[in-house]
């Protein structure tokens, strides 16, 4: 689709410049540069994917990579407070916007505050497990201290982060752990009650000291005052616009990748409910993807990350009781717990075409498909 691209979009004067191409008559990309670059992005995930497959066969190196998820989660969650507690108009590294436009949804690094809620959400579960090992395997007790701090700033900086979506998921996943965790934190602390209790205290205060600090009311009344426009909001529109008009045209390998912001306004301009606004996404990842790879392009990254998220819970199912070590029995079912959580916002958002994002998703695929080895080293000293 890219070294058979059709045509160079023209972004001054909103036309598609023709190409010459080496097979005309089979179906090529609209636009040349965006699918080239969008090829060379997603072959470097692939790498990724199998560079983390094999990275976790190693004990070590999965606790580090592990560490290391947690420890940047935990940093970006705080960046976004700090900026939530001293209300800056831009990130404190960019000059504020010009008058009047004002800039309301960025959260840490992300201008869009449904990416950020994305990516925290695809982080705090692993900072939960974090917290979980080092409760449960007789970690040092400033190791408890650290990881339950990185936790408690990752999941405050989910409830700050004025995304309702993201909040949601949130929602649904800390259900998951508890379900899947919930009994084996039950027994390891029934024997120090009066611990568990002072440490339920401290978080409960440590959260209030962050609700204060990083105005908590904000997403509160976000809920309030604009839940009844929800079935109003323009994504709905575009994404009407986009089934409707465009994904007819699209075909079996679709415009070609990353394609969406330069094709979607000559569907929108044909049309007599005209969506306004600049769109270079579609808040739908699944629908965006159908457009741009086609349905033979759909397919198969659907195969590459549902199919992963299979082979992770039958590898957890079939192989963690009979000879995993403690870190792959908690990290595994986090990981597919956080990629469903990613799935189920992507109905509504656009985190999978951001690339850190994607790079984090990418890293978890590896991790699914690399539990497929494990029962081969699942008896390696940690």
């Amino acid at each position: 689709m890219a070294f058979n691209a059709k045509s160079i979009y023209d972004s001054d004067f909103s036309v598609f410049v023709p190409l010459h191409n080496f097979a005309s008559p089979l179906a090529g990309s609209v636009d040349y540069p965006i699918s080239a670059a969008w090829t060379i992005r997603g072959a470097l995930l692939l790498g990724i994917i199998l560079f983390a497959a094999d990275l976790s066969q190693s004990n070590r190196w999965l606790l580090r990579l592990w560490q290391v998820i947690g420890l940047i989660g935990g940093s970006i969650a705080f960046l976004g407070l700090l900026q939530k507690a001293t209300g800056p108009l831009m990130i404190f590294w960019l000059p504020p916007p010009p008058e009047p436009v004002r800039v309301t949804t960025f959260f840490a690094t992300y201008y869009y505050h449904g990416n950020a809620g994305a990516f925290l959400n695809l982080v705090w579960p692993l900072s939960a497990g974090l917290v979980i090992r080092a409760f449960t395997s007789g970690s040092h007790p400033w190791m408890r201290a650290i990881w339950t701090t990185v936790f408690l700033i990752t999941i405050a900086a989910v409830l700050a982060n004025t995304s309702r979506m993201a909040q949601v998921v949130a929602l649904l996943l800390l259900i998951a752990i508890c379900v899947e965790f919930g009994p084996l934190l039950v027994r390891k602390v029934s024997g120090g009650k009066s611990v568990a209790l002072a440490g339920a205290l401290a978080i409960g205060l440590a959260l209030i000291a962050f609700a204060q600090a990083s105005h908590f009311e904000k997403p509160l009344n976000r809920w309030q005052l604009e839940t009844e426009h929800i079935l109003k909001d323009a994504r709905w529109q575009v994404s009407r616009v986009a089934a409707v008009r465009a994904l007819p045209h699209a075909g079996f390998f679709g415009f070609g990748p990353g394609t969406f912001r330069v094709v979607f306004p000559t569907y929108n301009r044909s049309g007599s409910d005209q969506v306004p606004g600049t769109w270079r996404f579609l808040h739908e990842d699944y629908l965006q993807t159908l457009l741009e790879w086609g349905w033979m392009g759909g397919i198969l990254w659907a195969l590459l990350f549902f199919g992963g998220i299979t082979a992770g819970i039958r590898s957890y199912k079939k192989y963690a009781g009979r000879g995993w070590i403690p870190r792959r029995r908690v990290v595994q079912p986090l990981v597919i717990i956080a990629l469903v959580g990613v799935a189920l916002h992507a109905l509504v958002d656009f985190p999978v075409q951001i690339e850190s994002i994607q790079l984090y998703v990418a890293t978890y695929l590896g991790l699914c498909w690399g539990s497929m080895l494990w029962k081969e080293h699942g008896l390696r000293p940690a």
